[in-house]
């Protein structure tokens, strides 16, 4: 190969690292999450209520503060014992969708006020051997997002409406 031809291909991989770069900054591509490191998690327990104040559900979680937290979420979790989860808090209430990207297990993806109360509860599936879950995508409003194992919130017999309330450890 002569030189010009090496410094050509050299170039070409200069620009398309460039391009993947800036796409990665701009959030129009995922980053790999392990690229991030995610630091420790807070801890919270979060209870779970009907209208009349009774306990439906207690659940033990880390919360994803930082961005990176965020982008991994539960994606490096082997599994999810029953009564964990992880909660997601944002500034303001708003849209929000999560994506099934390296997930190893079903989840139940909760949307909660400002308010406190469960706005929408999206059932996920896990992906199958050959998907990488970006195509398993949930949407719904709140400034909280839960996420806990598929199937906890109905064997709990919580609803839309009911309230959330998060108790932050330490």
């Amino acid at each position: 190969m002569n030189r010009g031809r090496v410094l050509n291909v050299l170039l070409a991989v200069a620009v398309v690292a460039l391009v993947l770069t800036t796409a990665v900054a701009a959030g129009v591509v995922p980053p790999p999450a392990t690229l991030f490191d995610t630091g420790e998690y807070e801890r919270a327990e979060v209870t779970i209520t009907n209208n009349c104040s009774q306990v439906l559900g207690t659940v033990e979680v880390r919360i994803a503060e930082t961005r990176q937290q965020k982008i991994v979420g539960l994606s490096e979790t082997a599994t999810l014992p029953n009564g964990s989860g992880m909660l997601f808090p944002y500034e303001e209430s708003g849209e929000h969708t999560y994506v099934m990207r390296g997930m190893e297990f079903p989840l139940d993806i909760v949307f909660i006020g400002a308010d406190g109360r469960i706005n929408a509860i999206e059932s996920a599936p896990a992906p199958g051997p050959n998907e990488d879950g970006e195509n398993i995508r949930r949407t719904g409003t709140g400034k909280y997002v839960l996420e806990v194992p598929r199937g906890w919130m109905d064997r709990h017999g919580i609803d839309v409406g009911h309230r959330v309330s998060i108790n932050r450890s330490g």
